[in-house]
This record gives structure tokens, C-alpha cells and sequence, in this order.
């Protein structure tokens, strides 16, 4: 047996111990701290077996003590702790692995001039640029070797935060330790000279629209390789495709990475390879004779655990407002609102809701820094007078918050500094709470950041996937004291519609590039970003009050799904069996007591088990109803088609919409959407 198989690894279960010990070493009683062990009763070497109801909580001075009377023999070095893990070598991840490869055949002399990427949110693009510098740039920033087609490096982000970010990976002591390295860039935009006797240099895509000739003469004087980060944002055709035309011609290499290949406003991007299809323009994203192209998937980062899983709780809540016309109207569910829901979403976003959703993710949040000390948590706010009044919220909460909601301000940017400290270093300066409108969303490198307040109006999936994904990053720091990301949603059909997406691209994605092999395999030919908002600023209404009402939640991975009534049951049980609120998501705590149940086989403790109640016919109507609309969704997402024709073709072929059906009538639809349009495997 390995020596291995005698840690409790399982995050669940290490949780379980946590809770069943009520957070208190089981020896000593005092609070357990960040790094406490899980240790067997009877020792492993005796049992040669690790099962959770054997084991206890205790504090790292209890258990070394505890160890020391076992076995005075032992040597201290091997006790274990398991948050106290050597530091590892530095695992390249997929895409990382395949750029380096990459790199390697450029070094051989294969003709590679362009190489696109788009790596899931969180998947690690920041270290690109590092190996490009590493494998392709003479190591003493001067001469040449064998293998080097390139000077410089110039890295062009699309915020100034993201520019000072470019800078200090360079320089990081971790990465140049594992990557054996000794490259350092500067950040500058507009400056003449401006690598300065390094090996290059970040600047921002608004100085080189501001400058261009500059940084064009730039690209004469010395070989290039140009990385565009967060291309996605500019157009095809706009003025920052132009002023950065010159510059992807004179580079000896460009790389290109994002997170999405798509905009907001469904634009064209700028320097995206695109093909025609039946369905019009889409991204051409498979190798040319001089171009590579590198696909990160969310399921491939999560596989390899470069980012953690994203739970959500989703809030329901009821509104009211004036309309333009003085007439004062109302909604009873965001979720429900139909036409609606653009006016109900901004008048919960400013009154009563707001506030209650903000309160329930801070009270997790604070909760949750109980365990871990270095979480932190981003609030985006739908505006900057709105964010102003979520700071103060934020007060009366007894939170310290910093907020920093223009790019261009240097307070922002100080703020956002503050916001990257931590406390755990003994710097009195640290905040653990940033809130923000938009800049901060895109690129912020905070991996300690574990709870997101998502209050923003914006609509956008790839905006809204890019803003998630802050949560999403793997902390080295807190190591298994991150096991996820939980997101605070409002629970309105728009962002259902966004998540549904992202589920369904995980599938079609994977199919698109199956169909694109077998055509070729058979000789066919095959400015801003503009963020939709969910509302457009309309100003004729009168906000009045709204109201949380219930709560459900979701894990946008799996896509496994809570309803608000099995919610409620299972927060109030955990609430009855510890006698406080848990700092874990809604998800985690399913789960725990779903491991519980399996390794004690327990089947019947009202402690833990949550019996689920009999369906009422109106009840069992609503899952059917939903579970329909929601197989319609997946399905057109999937095949590129408008939900509009199924739901016609469905109408038409039993001659009544669904909300009039009876149940029986509901179950023959469910069975014929199965056999008319089967989901493939």
C-alpha cells in the first residue's frame, strides 16, 4: 500500500472531520487554525487503513505531542501536516506544455509566425509571454544563440492594472526559479527606448493606438515578439486594428491569447482567423501552414486542477417600481419576470435586494475566513454611484472595502494594490474586499479571491464568464483551503441563459472540432468590447423596493443543479446539526452529507439524510415544465438553433402551450422531444 493512501486527501471529507469536530481541536479545544491535522486514532501503521470515523481533528501542537508519546523514536520531520506540504515544482499545463513544444520547433527553424490562443478564464495565460521570453530571446539580453529568432518581447494587455501585472511576472522568484530564466520587461507606453536595457516591455493597447509611429520605430530597431492579451476586445477594422497592423507585421512572432473568441456586440475580432460555415463568419480556429492554435477548455483545467470549480447561489427576489407612465408596477420573482426582467433586475440591483444578496455573500465570506484566513472577496457593482452605496453597505457591515471603478485613476490602482496584499505577511495596508463596476473583472491576478458578489446588470457571456473566472484561480498559497469558487447571483432568466451556454460550449466545442476533422479528412473546404447589459440605462423608471425571497444553487462544471426547496432543507439542517451557518457553498454541503451517507451507509438518520417529500401533481408539473425548457435549451445551443422553432414545433404539434397542459400531457412531450430530438452522445 502506498504510503500515500494514509492522508485523508478527500477536500469532503477533511470538511466532514472539520464540522464534526465544530471547527475545535478534539484534544485541546481550541479553535483549529488554518493548518490543523487530521490524525488517526490508532495509529496507521498499526491499522494500515484510513477511514474518516477513525480519525480526529486536532490542533498541529496536540497532534506533534500526541505523536511524541506514541513513538519517542520518531523524528519530528515526520509528522505530518497537511497543509504544510513541500513546495512542487512548477507542472506545466496543457496549453502551457503545447506553446513550449511550439517554441521548440520554431527553435528547429519550422516557418511558425502567428500562434492564436484561447485558454478557458483562470487557465494560466500570464506565463506564455514568460516562456516565449525564456526559449526564444537570448538569455543575456544581448548577442545571439542557437535557436533564437527573436531580441524583445513587447506585451500588450488592455488595462493599466494588467500592464504593472505583466511587469512583476518577470520578475516573479517562483517562476524564474522553475523556469530558469533571466529576462525582465518594463512597463511603459509612451517613452522612447522603452525596454531600457531589458528584454522588453507591457504596454497598453490605448498608448499604441495613442502613439503608434513610436512603438512601430520600436519594432525596426529590434526583432519582436509581440503577445496581444485579450485581443477579443478590439474589432476588425476599428483604429486599433490599424495602429496595431504595423507592429503584427514587423514581429518575427505574434501570439495571441484570450479568453473568449467571441465579443459582446458578436463583432468580428481583430487578426481572428475566421472561415465561412452554413451559419456565417466563425473563428477558424485549427493550424495553417504559418499559424497554430492552441484550445483550452474549462473541463481540460479543471481535469488537470488549474482552477477550482465555480458554485453558485442564485437569489430569487421580488420588485417594484414606477413606470414611465406613473404607473407603479411589480414583480413577484426576478426568475418569473418575462418581459420584465430588464426593469426588475435594475430595481433589485439598487434597493432592498441588493443589499440582502451583498449581506448573504459577505456573512459566507467571513464565515469561510475562519478556514481560510486569505480569502477574499469582489463585489461588482452595475454602476459607479451604485458602488459608492455598496461600500457603504459595506460599512454598516463592520467590513473594511476599498472600491476602484476607473482604469485610468491612480487611487484605483492603488486600491487595487491594497486589494493583492495579504494580511498573513504583516502588511497592515491589505484589504480583503474590492468593489468594482467593470475594471477590475478582466485579468485580475488575485487567486485568493474566493466570493464574488455578482450585482452587475451586464448580460454578457463571455463578460460575465471573464468575471467568474476571478474566483476560479487556483491559490498556491492557501493550497486545499480553496476547494471552489462561490458565486452570489442574481436569479433573472438572462443569466440562466448565459450559464446554459457555457454548459452547452463545453459539449459543442468538443463536437465542432470533431465535425471539422471529418470534413477535412473527406476534402471539404471547410473597439471596446461592447458588454450587453441586461437593461439599457432607462431612466423613465423609479426604482422602489425589492426584496430576496429564496435562494437555490448550481456547480457550472458539472452542471449539477439545487432547487429552492431542497436549498432551504439542506441549509437548515446543516444550521440544526451545528447550530450555525456553514462556510461552505450550498453544493459542498450536498455532497457532505452525500459522502457521509455513503461511507457510514447510513439510509435513515433524520440528522443527515434529507427526505425528499412526495411531488404534489403541481409540483411534479413544474420539474416536468422546467426540465423541458431546459433540454430545448441545451439542445439549440448545441446544434446552433433558435429555441423559438422546437418551442413552435411543440405548440403546434399538441395544439396548447405548456403552462395549460396536464401532467400526463406534459410527460408525452418530455417523451417525444427524446425521440424527435435526441441529444447525441
Amino acid at each position: 500500500m502506498s504510503n500515500q493512501s494514509r492522508f485523508l486527501r478527500s477536500k469532503r471529507l477533511r470538511a466532514a472531520l472539520w464540522y464534526a469536530a465544530n471547527g475545535k481541536c478534539q484534544k485541546c479545544g481550541c479553535d483549529l487554525p488554518t493548518n490543523w491535522h487530521a490524525d488517526h486514532i490508532e495509529r496507521w501503521a498499526e491499522t494500515n487503513r484510513t477511514n474518516v470515523h477513525e480519525m480526529q481533528a486536532l490542533c498541529p501542537k496536540c497532534h506533534y505531542e500526541k505523536t511524541a508519546e506514541e513513538n519517542k523514536s520518531m523524528a519530528t520531520g515526520t509528522q505530518l501536516s497537511l497543509f504544510s506540504q513541500p513546495t512542487e515544482s512548477i507542472k506545466l499545463r496543457h496549453h502551457q506544455e503545447q506553446f513550449l513544444q511550439i517554441c521548440k520547433r520554431i527553435q528547429a527553424g519550422e516557418k511558425i509566425r502567428k500562434v492564436v490562443m484561447v485558454v478557458t478564464p483562470g487557465g494560466g495565460k500570464s506565463l506564455i509571454p514568460i516562456i516565449a521570453a525564456a526559449n526564444l530571446i537570448p538569455s543575456s539580453g544581448g548577442g545571439n544563440f542557437q535557436g533564437t529568432i527573436a531580441d524583445k518581447i513587447c506585451w500588450v494587455v488592455p488595462r493599466l492594472n494588467l500592464q504593472k501585472q505583466a511587469e512583476e511576472n518577470f520578475v516573479s522568484p517562483y517562476f524564474r526559479e522553475q523556469l530558469e530564466y533571466e529576462h525582465k520587461i518594463r512597463a511603459n507606453n509612451n517613452e522612447p527606448n522603452p525596454s531600457k536595457g531589458t528584454s522588453g516591455y507591457a504596454a497598453t493597447y490605448q498608448a499604441i493606438v495613442a502613439n503608434p509611429n513610436l512603438h512601430a520605430q520600436e519594432f525596426q530597431r529590434h526583432r519582436y515578439i509581440l503577445v496581444l492579451d485579450e485581443f477579443h476586445h478590439f474589432e476588425e477594422g476599428g483604429s486599433s486594428h490599424r495602429a496595431l497592423q504595423p507592429l503584427v507585421d514587423r514581429a518575427v512572432l505574434v501570439i495571441m491569447v484570450t479568453g473568449t473568441a467571441e465579443r459582446g456586440d458578436k463583432k468580428a475580432i481583430a487578426f481572428m482567423p475566421y472561415r465561412q460555415t452554413t451559419d456565417g463568419m466563425t473563428p477558424d480556429l485549427f493550424d495553417s501552414e504559418d499559424t497554430r492554435v492552441i484550445r483550452y477548455t474549462r473541463s481540460q483545467a479543471l481535469r488537470e486542477e488549474a482552477i477550482v470549480p465555480l458554485h453558485f447561489e442564485w437569489g430569487d427576489g421580488e420588485a417594484e417600481w414606477v413606470d414611465k407612465t406613473g404607473e407603479r408596477r411589480s414583480v413577484d420573482s426576478l426568475a418569473e419576470a418575462g418581459d420584465y426582467t430588464n426593469v426588475a433586475l435594475n430595481t433589485a440591483l439598487k434597493t432592498g435586494y441588493a443589499r440582502q444578496l451583498l449581506t448573504q455573500c459577505s456573512d459566507s465570506w467571513k464565515s469561510y475566513k475562519q478556514i481560510n484566513s486569505r480569502a477574499k472577496m469582489l463585489v461588482i457593482a452595475p454602476s459607479i454611484p451604485t458602488a459608492k452605496e455598496y461600500l457603504k453597505w459595506l460599512e454598516d457591515l463592520k467590513i473594511k472595502a476599498v472600491i476602484a471603478t476607473s482604469d485610468e485613476s491612480k487611487k484605483a490602482q492603488a486600491e487595487i494594490k491594497k486589494f493583492k496584499k495579504d494580511y498573513n505577511y504583516g502588511d497592515r495596508n491589505a484589504v480583503d474586499v474590492l468593489v468594482t463596476v467593470a475594471m477590475a473583472y478582466e485579468g485580475l491576478d488575485v487567486p485568493a479571491i474566493t466570493h464574488i458578489a455578482c450585482l452587475t446588470n451586464i448580460r454578457s457571456t463571455p463578460w460575465l464568464e471573464q468575471c467568474w473566472a476571478r474566483a476560479a484561480r487556483v491559490d498556491r498559497e492557501a493550497r486545499e483551503l480553496k476547494q471552489n469558487g462561490l458565486i452570489f447571483m442574481p436569479d433573472d432568466q438572462f443569466a440562466r441563459d448565459c450559464v446554459a451556454k457555457i454548459m452547452a460550449e463545453q459539449e459543442s466545442i468538443i463536437r465542432e472540432k470533431e465535425q471539422e476533422q471529418y470534413d477535412r479528412n473527406n476534402g471539404k473546404n471547410s473597439e471596446k468590447d461592447n458588454n450587453k447589459s441586461s437593461e439599457n440605462r432607462d431612466d423613465s423608471t423609479i426604482p422602489l423596493n425589492s426584496n430576496l425571497t429564496r435562494s437555490r444553487a448550481s456547480d457550472l462544471s458539472s452542471g449539477e443543479n439545487i432547487d429552492y426547496g431542497e436549498t432551504a432543507k439542506i441549509k437548515s439542517t446543516m444550521q440544526k446539526i451545528l447550530g450555525r451557518d456553514v462556510p461552505i457553498s450550498t453544493i459542498e454541503m450536498k455532497r457532505i452529507i452525500d459522502d457521509y451517507n455513503q461511507t457510514t451507509g447510513e439510509t435513515n438518520s433524520e440528522q443527515i439524510i434529507i427526505t425528499k417529500e412526495t411531488l404534489t401533481p403541481s409540483e411534479e408539473e413544474k420539474i416536468i415544465r422546467e426540465k423541458i425548457e431546459s433540454y430545448v435549451r441545451r439542445y439549440t445551443a448545441i446544434n446552433k438553433l433558435e429555441p423559438k422553432a422546437i418551442n413552435t414545433e411543440i405548440y403546434n404539434f399538441f395544439s396548447k402551450p405548456r403552462k395549460e397542459m396536464t401532467l400526463e400531457e406534459l410527460r408525452r412531450v418530455w417523451a417525444w422531444l427524446q425521440k424527435e430530438y435526441p441529444m447525441k452522445n
